[in-house]
């Protein structure tokens, strides 16, 4: 889905149709594209009803497009069933992908309300996906809620998958604003990266904590940062200690903090974390 949370509720600006997918409606509108539910093209030969198809609204151009392809078949390459599954991507005016339509949504906006439990199923295959990501040599570098899927009611296999590899920084010019998103986005940034620290395992290992915070507890480490105010937003992130919520349990406490600790006082990978998750499952039945 890829997606911010941030429902689309215009169906006027809904486009009958992108490229050959029959657009069926807005799923969301992320810091850097609109995401649509959509009819795949009958030459895919996919026995599936719907995708998502994900379009960046920035101008695009070949190189940016190639760029883009590439990273999104290193991605597809990863032996994983905790990652969205894609199935195409294509320039048409803007660049487009299509992968798997979750009809449990994301995180940020799940389709019906979780249990802590759930949450935390969800939360473990994510850690879980960007594990497998880290050890085929790949940063996922765009870890949020709008990036955890939901396995639908009854859907069989992992009870949630990670997507939204961080493309915008690889088909959207490099500017010192427009390459980290919104505001909504750099609350799961980890700090170092917005002075100019490269991704990585470490920065994932921020972002996941940063992640399981907000879909437990609803709340941000910040508190809100002033929405699509991203200077004012580097500012508190850079200015302010990231603070727990109240509402965490000791443990919950102890995992997201590891998460966040000074990069060698992490977690060493994502599935250490992971099996921690799992943990603080076990214990709460």
């Amino acid at each position: 889905m890829f997606v911010d949370g941030t429902p689309s509720t215009d169906s006027r600006r809904v486009p009958p149709v992108i490229a050959d997918y029959r657009i069926v409606r807005g799923l969301g509108a992320g810091s850097h594209g609109l995401c649509y539910l959509a009819i795949p093209p009958d030459r895919l030969g996919l026995e599936v009803e719907h995708v998502a198809l994900k379009v960046f609204s920035n101008p695009c151009g070949e190189d940016a497009f190639h760029r883009g392809a590439r990273e999104l078949r290193t991605f597809a390459a990863v032996d994983s069933g905790y990652l969205v599954h894609l199935y195409e991507a294509a320039l048409h005016d803007l660049f487009m992908y299509s992968m798997v339509y979750f009809a449990g949504g994301s995180m940020a906006a799940p389709a019906m309300p979780l249990q802590r439990d759930q949450a935390l199923a969800v939360l473990e295959c994510a850690a879980r996906g960007a594990h497998d990501m880290h050890e085929a040599g790949l940063v996922h570098g765009d870890i949020k809620p709008a990036n955890v899927m939901i396995a639908g009611t009854g859907a069989g296999g992992p009870a949630g998958a990670l997507s939204g590899l961080g493309l915008a920084r690889v088909i959207t010019a490099a500017t010192a604003v427009s390459g980290i998103g919104s505001s909504a986005t750099l609350e799961f940034a980890d700090p170092d990266t917005l002075v100019g620290q490269t991704p990585s395992r470490a920065t994932d290992l921020w972002a996941l904590g940063a992640t399981i915070h907000r879909a437990l507890t609803g709340e941000g480490l910040y508190g809100e940062l002033p929405d699509m105010q991203p200077l004012v937003a580097i500012r508190t992130v850079q200015s302010t200690k990231p603070r727990l919520s109240e509402s965490l349990s000791p443990a919950e406490r102890d995992l997201i903090s590891e998460c966040l600790a000074p990069h060698s006082d992490r977690f060493r990978t994502a599935a250490e974390l992971a099996e921690r998750i799992a943990a603080l499952r076990s214990s709460s039945r």
